[in-house]
């Protein structure tokens, strides 16, 4: 048998890949479709999941044969329906329609919850993904902003939400600087306000410079954001929604100096605010797939 924190982070991941398609059944129709694979994955990583629980190879056990193997399972017949519309889809090229779409999301929302419960004890409506980060002081972050929803604290929810994304970022690139401290990840040099000296602090070809030293700086924070694969359209709402946040140096936030995002006119609620934290969630895994550390290249 698994002990219990390699079953919660299999369930966290399980509920991340639920989550995934969640996402996506509610999107335009096309994409949409492609929720069934995602609902279907991580159905059979729950199965595979009580399989190895219960120290049985699953080498011979097809989808439904799991059934078979465990009759404490439930919601047979649900899957069924989902497992024929992924060959359908995958294999076929037919894509569900929106109820089916909507019935394979129901479906496997009840298998999830009370498959859980039976076959490990958990209630899969409290694993949370935050187990999945890898990045214990970002964790810590977004646990308080999650903790800031529920007790309908939104605006200290999305402050805390971007601090977890600049300590993201900090972090992770806090190992990847060569001998003389130039940043691996960093796409040209930062551009500076010494042009001054050149052409003065007043004038036309002064806010000529401006602009485009300030443009240039916003391209190359751009550009980093995008080759560390994260989702520039999310990325950008993201910073709307959240305040501008400074690090002292001594590398830590002082909230009491973040203006409230409630006071710019924006609809912050509780939805806005699950929008960053999910945002900052995948950011963490996707930099997860890939992390080094540049001193192992180095003598």
């Amino acid at each position: 048998m698994l002990n219990s924190e390699i079953i919660i982070r299999r369930l966290a991941l399980i509920k991340y890949l639920y989550k995934v398609g969640v996402q996506q059944s509610v999107q335009v129709e096309t994409v949409a479709g492609f929720s069934i694979l995602s609902f279907h994955d991580c159905v059979e990583m729950f199965l595979l999941l009580v399989a190895e629980h219960n120290d049985i190879k699953n080498d011979n056990l097809n989808f439904m044969g799991y059934w078979d193997k465990f009759p404490n399972l439930t919601l047979k017949e649900s899957m069924r329906a989902v497992k024929d519309r992924r060959v359908s889809a995958k294999h076929k090229g037919q894509f569900p329609s929106k109820s089916d779409i909507e019935i394979s999301r129901i479906s496997v929302t009840d298998f999830l919850e009370q498959n859980s419960k039976i076959q490990f004890g958990v209630e899969f409506r409290n694993i949370s993904l935050l187990d999945l980060i890898a990045y214990k002081n970002v964790k810590n972050y977004l646990e308080k902003a999650q903790s800031n929803i529920d007790n309908h604290e939104y605006d200290e929810s999305l402050t805390n939400s971007k601090i977890a994304f600049e300590t993201l970022l900090y972090s992770y690139e806090l190992n990847k600087k060569d001998n003389w401290y130039n940043n691996l990840l960093d796409i040209g040099k930062k551009i500076n306000n010494k042009y001054e000296y050149l052409v003065g602090q007043s004038g036309r070809e002064v806010e000529w410079f401006k602009d485009i030293t300030k443009t240039t700086n916003q391209m190359r924070e751009v550009l980093k954001i995008t080759a560390l694969g994260i989702d520039f359209k999310r990325y950008s709402v993201f910073q709307f929604l959240t305040p501008e946040v400074y690090r002292d140096m001594s590398g830590n936030y002082n909230p009491t100096s973040f203006r409230k995002q409630s006071e710019k006119g924006l609809k912050i609620d509780g939805r806005n605010c699950q929008f960053c934290i999910d945002f900052v969630l995948d950011c963490s895994i996707k930099l997860q797939e890939f992390d080094f550390d540049v001193n192992q290249y180095l003598q």
